[in-house]
């Protein structure tokens, strides 16, 4: 998964710059209930001001803005020791898919004008 994320900000003669884009934080089990003070953030992961997240190949990716030039990625396995407050905020935050409706919908639009 941390691959699949660099490699979208990966070309040629360009390779990945966590300056640029923001750094990508793995969260392993024993990340999930304690303070994350090596990268300086003072919450637990269940406390962070989440951006939002979505679900990508069984990871959730939770995005943390801490100022207008700063980020970070958090790529989160959809696992069973990810769970109680956690698995609740990355749940209330996460992307819902996009639903078409009938006056969004190009096919449904392109029958009423035909």
């Amino acid at each position: 998964m941390v691959r699949l994320l660099i490699d979208d900000f990966t070309w040629e003669n360009h390779p990945y710059d966590p300056d640029d884009y923001g750094y990508i934080v793995l969260i392993e089990k024993g990340d999930i209930d304690r303070v994350l003070n090596e990268i300086d953030m003072p919450w637990r992961l269940a406390d962070v001001p989440w951006e939002g997240a979505s679900m990508r190949d069984g990871f959730y990716y939770a995005v943390y803005l801490g100022t207008d030039d700063y980020g970070m990625g958090f790529v989160i396995p959809d696992a069973p020791w990810v769970n109680g407050r956690l698995r609740e905020v990355l749940e209330s935050i996460l992307d819902q898919p996009h639903q078409l409706t009938p006056s969004t919908n190009p096919e449904e639009k392109h029958h009423k004008d035909t």
